[in-house]
């Protein structure tokens, strides 16, 4: 069994013995997914987002990746809606944040290089704006390490700063594909989803240089899920994914987040001339980045 699915087991067996509502093993096609809620608990979920809280429900509906709905594989057959996965990182930063008044989820914004970001929630108040990625499953699983080289330039724009401590270390695949190891202060990155980050950062940029957002506090909150809070029945696994969660909050803390915005304005602004001209540091002096577990959120 892979790590992300042992992770899936544990935290159905923490909520499940914390809350007799919820059942699990959800059926599909005849084969039974025990990482994932039960049918009927799963439907009374659905409904419950419809009924109170539609807007969400909305967002999920419209979203780019079947959270809500059966998927179907290239095969034919068909797996449970991703957002019933006990590990989902949807269904954790929703269970967190349905009640906070203005919070939305399933932001999308372009990043100009090419592609759309797609951030788990988005918040403004009169001061500032928040923007939350969450992760809960997807580090302990299996990770394609290709990258398309539409990156490229900004990947070597970013080696060529002298501002930022992240650098890109390219080996190219073919036209279309390269590898790259992610280093920060010339260490490289194992498990913090870099590239994707790098992805985040540039719809954030882009949306601000297209005067999309008023000049405001940035504030981008990073929600992992800690997994040291629940039980890990296999001793095996349990070592390897604090392991491997000690290791994205060590690479986290080590990257100077605000300088590698910094320098992806810069990409950005190299580009073409934008519609508001912000200087750079009206954005990046604003920018702070924060690393969050379940538990800070809840308090």
């Amino acid at each position: 069994m892979e790590l992300n699915e042992i992770l899936d087991y544990a935290i159905m067996q923490n909520e499940t013995a914390n809350n007799k509502n919820i059942k699990s093993g959800y059926t599909i096609s005849g084969k039974l997914y025990g990482n994932y809620i039960e049918n009927d608990c799963f439907e009374r979920f659905i409904n419950d987002m419809k009924n109170n809280y539609p807007i969400a429900y909305r967002m999920y509906g419209e979203g780019s990746g079947s959270e809500l709905e059966t998927r179907k594989n290239r095969w034919g057959t068909f797996s449970p809606p991703k957002m019933a996965s006990f590990g989902s990182s949807s269904r954790m930063i929703f269970n967190l944040m349905k009640d906070t008044k203005g919070f939305l989820f399933e932001k999308k914004l372009p990043t100009t290089v090419g592609g759309t970001a797609n951030l788990d929630g988005f918040m403004e108040t009169d001061r500032k704006y928040i923007f939350v990625e969450a992760k809960c499953r997807e580090p302990y699983g299996k990770k394609d390490d290709k990258i398309y080289r539409k990156y490229e330039k900004l990947y070597n724009f970013i080696n060529q700063s002298e501002k930022s401590n992240v650098s890109c270390d390219i080996s190219l695949i073919d036209e279309i594909y390269m590898k790259v190891t992610f280093k920060v202060n010339d260490n490289p990155i194992h498990n913090f989803d870099m590239k994707q980050m790098i992805s985040h950062l540039l719809g954030v940029a882009t949306a601000f240089l297209n005067g999309e957002f008023e000049l405001r506090d940035i504030e981008f909150i990073y929600l992992l899920f800690d997994p040291t809070l629940i039980e890990i029945k296999d001793e095996k696994a349990k070592e390897k994914i604090h392991e491997i969660y000690k290791n994205i909050c060590d690479e986290c803390n080590a990257t100077d987040f605000k300088a590698l915005f910094e320098v992806i304005i810069d990409y950005l602004k190299s580009l073409k001339k934008w519609n508001k001209d912000f200087k750079t540091s009206d954005l990046m002096d604003r920018f702070t980045f924060k690393l969050c577990s379940q538990e800070d959120i809840k308090s």
